[in-house]
């Protein structure tokens, strides 16, 4: 393969991903609801733990931080892709121990300004996340 052809590859890689990102998620969101199942299997609700989130994307990374009652709670940031309903986050830096290889794969849907992601482990849903659009700032 000639050298030139070399340095375009990763070049086409980096278009490649980039196009394959689902353009409708950049921006800001803020956490509207969400559940998950705890260690013991039992289902419990993002708003029993009075949690509130933000959640910002772009070019393929995002951050997020979320707090409990007010204080904070937890915080990460990586790189994301989204395509045909499936949504990847790889944090490269968070607050917590990474589970699953470090990559989390998340079922989503897009209705209007809200963005629904659901995480199953087989046949059992363990996460469920509603977000809204954040409002534009001045």
């Amino acid at each position: 393969m000639p050298l030139r052809s070399c340095l375009a590859m990763p070049l086409l890689l980096v278009a490649w991903a980039a196009s394959a990102n689902d353009a409708r998620l950049d921006g800001a969101w803020e956490l509207q609801s969400g559940e998950s199942i705890n260690a013991e299997g039992a289902v419990v609700d993002y708003a029993s733990l009075k949690l509130a989130g933000t959640k910002l994307l772009a070019d393929g990374r995002f951050a997020f931080t979320t707090t409990r009652a007010g204080t904070f709670w937890a915080g990460g940031s990586g790189r994301w892709q989204a395509e045909a309903g499936q949504y990847v986050e790889t944090p490269l830096m968070a607050s917590y121990p990474l589970e699953n290889g470090g990559t989390y794969t998340f079922r989503y849907t897009l209705e209007g300004d809200v963005w629904t992601l659901e995480r199953w482990e087989g046949q059992r849903r363990v996460e469920r996340e509603v977000w809204k659009r954040a409002p534009a700032q001045p």
